[in-house]
């Protein structure tokens, strides 16, 4: 009888260990089971996304303005009204520990400091600029104005008359 080769495939040697490799670690025993706690139900604080707080940090910088257009109408002078709004949104930005706060100050500094520093850019003292008229003062008239004006545009047009008469006379 011959004997059949059987082709089997050689057994794999073990990988060679180097030097320097960690000795192999046993695997991490099992955890015990525990049930995993139930999604709580919607709190009653809305979620805090991007377009809430742009929608907040946008509020802030129109009450600013707000704000801003009153104090400007009692008078006060434009440099210190955008000068203490940009102090208190910076304040109310920093220190507040409400996100909603902290965007709607961060929405006064910017609109009020962006104002203050078209103010200092300006290079302009309000108090160096010439007093404008006010509007009820141009609507009104000094006593007798009226009368000497259409005097003087009736002897304009009395000379403008005697010159075109003698110019075509004399041609």
């Amino acid at each position: 009888m011959t004997k059949h080769k059987t082709k089997h495939k050689p057994k794999a040697k073990p990988l060679a260990r180097h030097r320097n490799a960690a000795p192999a670690v046993a695997a991490p025993a099992p955890r015990p089971y525990r049930p995993r706690p139930r999604a709580a139900a919607k709190s009653a604080e809305p979620e805090d996304t991007n377009l809430r707080r742009l929608l907040y940090t946008a509020g802030g910088a129109a009450g600013t303005a707000l704000v801003g257009t009153f104090l400007a109408r009692e008078g006060w002078a434009p440099k210190t009204i955008a000068g203490l709004l940009t102090a208190a949104g910076g304040v109310a930005a920093w220190t507040s520990e409400d996100p909603t706060i902290k965007n709607v100050g961060a929405g006064a500094m910017s609109a009020a400091g962006s104002q203050l520093a078209l103010l200092m850019f300006d290079g302009r003292d309000d108090k160096d600029a010439p007093a404008k008229p006010r509007q009820a003062d141009m609507n009104e008239l000094p006593p007798g104005a009226l009368d000497a004006a259409f005097e003087r545009a009736r002897s304009q047009l009395s000379v403008a008359a005697d010159d075109a008469r003698r110019y075509s006379d004399a041609a």
